[in-house]
């Protein structure tokens, strides 16, 4: 009777013992799935991080390049507007160059008028002068022309055939030829006008040297 129940008692306990650990291996089962599913969520979680950091790298890598490049940018437009500013300097300075060579020859040139304006006064009164000279000549001439030949306008000649003895009692310088191309000819006022005429040209030829 006591072996049979130390028996019953040996299975009872061994069925609980089994029971037991038949429980501890679904716990054990249980917290490794956890585990490996935590596992598998850091896994995945350090492959996000690592696609994020990179990404996040090459932005960091293109914002940098692009810095780098608009920096260079930014330089050379710096040296290029020096250069600009160096030209307009330079301009600057030929543009007050030239202005104060323009001053200069502005005032030569008012110089040059002022000396231009007394020049052409001392010619407008040379030519005054010279006109006035002129005139007197000619009226000069034109008086010697009229009274060597108003001497045919009297009683004995006017009318009259001119005759050779005619020609020699006027003793008219210089007008020999003239007259004795009329010689037989009346002596009108029509001819007394041409032979003022012919003379008056004779002695401008005589004066100009032709």
């Amino acid at each position: 009777m006591i072996t049979v129940s130390l028996t019953l008692l040996y299975l009872l306990c061994y069925t609980v013992s089994v029971e037991a650990n038949s429980k501890k291996m679904e716990v054990l089962d249980d917290i490794l799935q956890r585990l490996r599913a935590a596992n598998e969520g850091i896994a995945q979680a350090k492959a996000d991080f690592s696609n994020e950091f990179e990404v996040a790298k090459s932005k960091l890598d293109r914002f940098n390049d692009t810095s780098s490049s608009l920096g260079n940018s930014i330089r050379d437009t710096q040296i290029e507007v020096q250069a600009e500013k160096n030209q307009i300097t330079a301009m600057q300075t030929t543009l007050v160059d030239i202005l104060s060579r323009l001053n200069d020859t502005e005032q030569d040139l008012e110089g040059v008028h002022d000396d231009m304006s007394q020049s052409e006064e001392k010619l407008e009164s040379i030519k005054e002068s010279f006109n006035l000279t002129l005139s007197k000549l000619e009226s000069g001439r034109k008086e010697e022309v009229s009274s060597r030949w108003d001497v045919l306008y009297s009683e004995k000649f006017l009318n009259k055939k001119l005759t050779r003895e005619m020609t020699e009692s006027l003793e008219l310088e210089s007008t020999g030829n003239l007259l004795g191309v009329f010689v037989g000819m009346n002596i009108t006022d029509d001819v007394i006008n041409y032979l003022k005429r012919r003379h008056e040209e004779d002695m401008v030829c005589v004066q100009s040297g032709i």
